[in-house]
């Protein structure tokens, strides 16, 4: 009896996930406009690949991104989205990221012009302090931004949906390592 719960309920999780969909996909275009608007990577740059606009909020770790796994989770429908709440997002996504994508390409221009005024150029590093000052307060900013994007995300999801897409976000990153 146990053998055969077990093996109809790992055959609805099977069947389940097969179906499961995002509610947009990344298509070809948007994500030439991504590396397009990103430019060009600079030689200094430590990490393999680069995270554009993520990499350049002061905080770009440890805070989720939740409007791009909300649309483009491969189990988003497990959201349980209302028409009114994926018009929404929508909405956010067509707002809100194209608002960072600026400022992060502001902030990634900046810290290029730094790397080379420091490197190439040889200037005195307390020159080069506002500059810091700047690329740092529009760090901040957009960080700020970003926590009230998750704010606005709370406010739309119910909790039981909002638990859910914490699930899907630890999932996604527990998969990522």
């Amino acid at each position: 009896m146990n053998k055969i719960f077990i093996s109809t309920l790992v055959a609805v999780a099977l069947t389940s996930s097969l179906f499961a969909k995002p509610y947009m996909e990344k298509t070809p275009e948007m994500m030439q406009k991504m590396k397009q608007v990103a430019g060009e990577k600079s030689p200094y740059y430590r990490a393999k690949k680069e995270v554009f606009p993520k990499d350049y909020f002061l905080v770009s770790q440890n805070l989720p991104f939740m409007v791009g796994v909300i649309l483009f989770h491969p189990d988003a429908d497990k959201l349980k989205l209302s028409d009114e709440q994926l018009k929404k997002f929508k909405m956010m996504k067509k707002t809100i990221v194209p608002k960072s994508m600026k400022l992060a390409k502001k902030v990634k221009m900046m810290e290029l012009k730094l790397a080379k005024e420091i490197v190439k150029e040889g200037k005195d590093p307390k020159e080069l302090y506002p500059e810091v000052d700047e690329i740092a307060k529009l760090k901040a900013d957009l960080t700020k931004a970003h926590l009230n994007c998750i704010h606005q995300v709370q406010s739309i999801l119910s909790k039981e949906q909002f638990h859910t897409l914490l699930e899907l976000i630890k999932n996604k990153n527990k998969s990522a390592k």
